[in-house]
Order: structure tokens, then C-alpha cells, then sequence
């Protein structure tokens, strides 16, 4: 099991998500934690869930990263055909 799922409630949903998480089934946790989350009347499964879902988030930093790639790379490529290279 996942160090940090090691706190998390014994709930067989849950478990479901978290051996989806572990797997790498990433498309289950998305569609599946908010869903636990909303119908589930323990606080503690609807943090755990949401915790999940939490990590499957891309970081901040990186869409940032990648936007300022993207937009360099726009850059270059026109600063290349403008100039006749």
C-alpha cells in the first residue's frame, strides 16, 4: 500500500481508489473520487477521496513551464522564418 494512503479510512470504495491510484488508473480516481466524495456521509473518506484526486493534478509550476516552453518555441520558430534562415 501507498505511504500516505496508510492513514486512510478502511472503506471498501475507498480502497477501490486507492488500488486504481496505485495501478495507475488514473481515469478511475478522476471520475470516481468526486462521485465518493459527494455520497459519502464520513468526513474523513470524503478527505481521503479528495486527497486522491488532489494528486492526480498537474502542478501549477508545470503548466506554467510548459506554457512559457510553448510560447519560446513560438517565438523562435517565427523569429526563424521572419528572418530568412
Amino acid at each position: 500500500m501507498l505511504e500516505f494512503a496508510k492513514g486512510f479510512p478502511d472503506d471498501p470504495d475507498l480502497g477501490r481508489l486507492v488500488a486504481a491510484f496505485e495501478s495507475g488508473d488514473y481515469r478511475t480516481v478522476r471520475e470516481e473520487a468526486p462521485k465518493l466524495a459527494e455520497r459519502t456521509q464520513d468526513p474523513k473518506v470524503r478527505e481521503a477521496a479528495l486527497d486522491l484526486r488532489r494528486r492526480i493534478e498537474p502542478d501549477k509550476i508545470q503548466l506554467y513551464l510548459l506554457g512559457l516552453t510553448l510560447a519560446l518555441l513560438t517565438f523562435l520558430t517565427a523569429w526563424f522564418y521572419l528572418h530568412g534562415h
